[in-house]
This record gives structure tokens, C-alpha cells and sequence, in this order.
């Protein structure tokens, strides 16, 4: 329960590094950041100019706005794309669910599900659409149940 009256626990994902070293990727259009930090950034370069690429390792955190919940992000090892927003009719028509797959779903104490293999979810946001790309996730807090 959340120690303000109104005020909604963030949905939370967290991502580790995976076995084989691949770092998982989040794509995330920039107007839907509110504030990311990690240990260590590198700039990445991109083929396409329109995407701004880093590699966050340690203590990763990313918070995102524009959704019906905030959401917050926590990892080890992470390629952040920065993506621009997307115009509001558009996305509104396009991108108007959440989708999320994987080869398996764990069921966890409380709201929590752990996600392996095949990661991918895609969640609207007021800029448009996010992306995470991973091998294995740890997800808490859905709005599914609201």
C-alpha cells in the first residue's frame, strides 16, 4: 500500500544481465523518460540517426511517465534507445494495448511474475510506444489487476 493517499506504486521490471553477456534492450520514446541513472554510460553508435544508443551498466535505473502507472525500470546491463515521440493521433491508433511474451511466466509471491526466454513487452506510453527486449525479466505491479 503506498503511503500517500491517491499516489500508485510504480510497475516495476527488473532486468539482469543474461549468461552469455547479452545486454537486453529497452527502447523508449525520449518525451516518456523522466530520469535514468547508471554507474556507467557509453555512447553507441547507430546505424540509424533518428536513435540516440547507450550502454548503461550497474545500478541502472529508468523511470518512465505517460502511462496509467508510472513505471520503473532497474538493471545491470542495459541498451537504452532513445527513440522520437511519436504524434499523439498516431500513436493513439497504432499502439492502443500492451503485448508481452515470452517462452515461459513464472508466478511469484504477490503481483510478481518473472518472464524467461523470448522476452519482449511493448506498453504504450503519452509518446508512444516502449519496448524491452530481454532474456529474462522480473515484473511487478501491473495495472492488469486495477
Amino acid at each position: 500500500m503506498c503511503s500517500v493517499a491517491g499516489e500508485r506504486r510504480p510497475e516495476t521490471f527488473v532486468i539482469r544481465a543474461s549468461r552469455d553477456g547479452r545486454a537486453a534492450t529497452i527502447k523508449i520514446p525520449a518525451g516518456a523518460i523522466a530520469a535514468f541513472s547508471a554507474n556507467g554510460a557509453e555512447a553507441l553508435n547507430y546505424p540509424d540517426n533518428r536513435v540516440e544508443a547507450m550502454r548503461l551498466r550497474g545500478d541502472v535505473r529508468i523511470d518512465v511517465i505517460g502511462t496509467a502507472q508510472p513505471i520503473r525500470i532497474r538493471a545491470d546491463n542495459v541498451v537504452l534507445e532513445l527513440t522520437a515521440d511519436e504524434a499523439p493521433h498516431r500513436f493513439a491508433l497504432s499502439h492502443p494495448v500492451r503485448r508481452m511474451h515470452s517462452t515461459e511466466i513464472i508466478v511469484d509471491a504477490d503481483d510478481t511474475q518473472t518472464f524467461v526466454g523470448n522476452v519482449s513487452f511493448t506498453l504504450p506510453t503519452s509518446a508512444g510506444s516502449m519496448q524491452i527486449t530481454a532474456d529474462r525479466v522480473e515484473h511487478s505491479g501491473s495495472t492488469s489487476g486495477s
